[in-house]
């Protein structure tokens, strides 16, 4: 007797059937009905890895916004907020509609991690911002980093574990059951071994700081690369330098995109120090890569950066300060051979022994608005928001968001535009008048029709004891997401 051939996808389409007692047949592929389609986000959350207090000398804060709703979007949500490791109900956040931010969240929180969870509207633009200030020792400076959704894959492009540097994964793990990860790590002298990053647990609800030493001692330029085996996790990755007791700077290094042919490295920023791009091949074969600038006074490619060869498996740093001590930049990464992954390095100078660093990230530009959660105004501290067009002229407009408890009318919005293959600059003090201070949240946003634009933000603060310096890559976060076209496989058969 004959049989026909059942798939693995019609036995379950058929025990999805008992389950919840029907499923539409897959549209053929050539149907009109069977076209991409998208549908609204109505949840989101993100985790900020790692708060820590310690009265005037530690303090960190946290802030969570919402962007302005898309289109079409209405209704309610609501955003709640919990540590990791606590039990029970988590608080409602004070953000009720799109188009607001809470600051100054977590401040009881120390030694843990704070998750936020969006449903319903406020899922569509969820942006939660971690800044840490710290006065003295290893932890002086700041460290600033976008807080981001546990997930099973992560890379980073930073950081180093030569003397005086410590470099620490930090992995966060929201579920009810353990996770297992497994880390791999890439630096200037080639891949480091794997084996003492194999199968890293993690318990349910808890984190995990994981010394980067432990796998790749006495390196530097590294690259990592984590896998979540099982489970999921928020991974941020913290560099700390301390030259005997003399601060050399603290930061987060952002999450780098996954590789590929193309980078771009938005921001670097106008001014002295150093500015060094790390370019990862973590394939099997060399690789040719090219350096494009593109600055207020146009898009060149330096000389000598027009072919250069990136080993496999190792990290190639290039120094960039000759060319960004007039003008900030963004870098594209372009190379011939197989995805690489980019990152660059910030090192800060002032009068005195003591230094900040901070960190740029590979970005991809603006998908739709993006949200500066925290923003302080005063007269040492500069937060500059820097926007390329790596193409046609882009436009963009820059519009505050209401701080929930706060009074006053809001500042003018700003449309800036950005000339095609130039970098500009905007303060952001310049919303309030000169010599005022206070509290500012901003939403970025492409004007409709607007070429591709690439943001970032430079905060800079002229502390008494030196620079305080950090930096954030923005991203638009999510409104709607495609859902996938499902197709009929005429190989099929369909079991009634």
């Amino acid at each position: 007797m004959n049989h026909p051939q059942i798939s693995l996808a019609a036995v379950i389409a058929v025990l999805c059937a008992g389950a919840v007692g029907s499923v539409a047949l897959p549209e053929r592929a050539d149907s009109p009905r069977a076209a991409a389609v998208t549908a609204d986000v109505v949840g989101a959350s993100a985790i900020c890895p790692d708060l820590r207090q310690d009265r005037d000398v530690l303090r960190t804060r946290v802030s969570a916004g919402v962007a302005f709703a898309a289109d079409g979007v209405t209704g309610t949500g609501s955003l709640l907020a919990q540590p990791l490791s606590a039990r029970g109900a988590p608080a409602r956040l004070p953000v009720d509609r799109p188009g607001q931010v809470a600051v100054d969240l977590g401040s009881t929180v120390t030694g843990d991690a704070l998750e936020v969870t969006a449903r319903g509207p406020l899922a569509a633009g969820l942006e939660l911002e971690q800044v840490t200030r710290g006065e003295g020792g290893s932890s002086r400076g700041l460290a600033g980093l976008r807080c981001e959704a546990p997930k099973t894959e992560a890379w980073f492009v930073g950081g180093a574990t030569q003397v005086g540097d410590s470099l620490t994964l930090v992995m966060a793990n929201p579920d009810d059951t353990p996770a297992l990860v497994d880390v791999v790590v890439w630096t200037s002298d080639g891949p480091a071994d794997t084996r003492p990053g194999k199968g890293i647990s993690i318990p349910p609800r808890k984190r995990a700081a994981f010394p980067l030493d432990q796998i790749a001692p006495d390196k530097e330029w590294l690259a990592i690369h984590v896998v979540a085996q099982r489970g999921r996790v928020a991974a941020a990755l913290r560099h700390a330098r301390l030259d005997g007791r003399t601060p050399k700077g603290v930061e987060w290094v952002p999450q780098a995109l996954p590789p590929a042919t193309t980078v771009v490295v938005p921001g670097l920023p106008q001014g002295p120090g150093r500015r060094i791009l790390s370019v990862t091949n973590p394939g099997l074969d060399p690789t040719i890569v090219s350096f494009q600038l593109t600055t207020p006074d146009g898009q060149f490619v330096p000389t000598g950066m027009d072919a250069l060869e990136v080993p496999a498996g190792t990290t190639l740093a290039t120094e960039l300060a000759d060319l960004t001590d007039k003008y900030p930049a963004t870098v594209t990464v372009v190379s011939d051979g197989g995805p690489v992954i980019a990152g660059a390095f910030v090192y800060d100078l002032q009068d005195g022994p003591i230094r900040e660093i901070a960190y740029a990230g590979s970005a991809l530009p603006l998908s739709g608005p993006a949200l500066l959660t925290d923003l302080v105004i005063d007269r040492p501290t500069e937060s500059t928001l820097l926007l390329t067009a790596l193409g046609a002229s882009a436009t963009v407009d820059v519009t505050p968001v209401a701080i929930v408890g706060r009074q006053g009318a809001l500042p003018a919005p700003k449309r800036v535009t950005v000339t095609g293959g130039r970098t500009t600059t905007l303060k952001l003090s310049t919303f309030l008048p000169p010599g005022a201070t206070g509290r500012l949240a901003v939403e970025v946003r492409p004007a409709p029709g607007s070429a591709p634009v690439y943001a970032s933000r430079y905060l800079r603060e002229h502390g008494s004891r030196g620079p305080l310096t950090t930096m954030l890559v923005l991203q638009g976060a999510a409104q709607r997401v495609a859902l996938p076209v499902v197709r009929r496989d005429p190989l099929v058969a369909v079991i009634r």
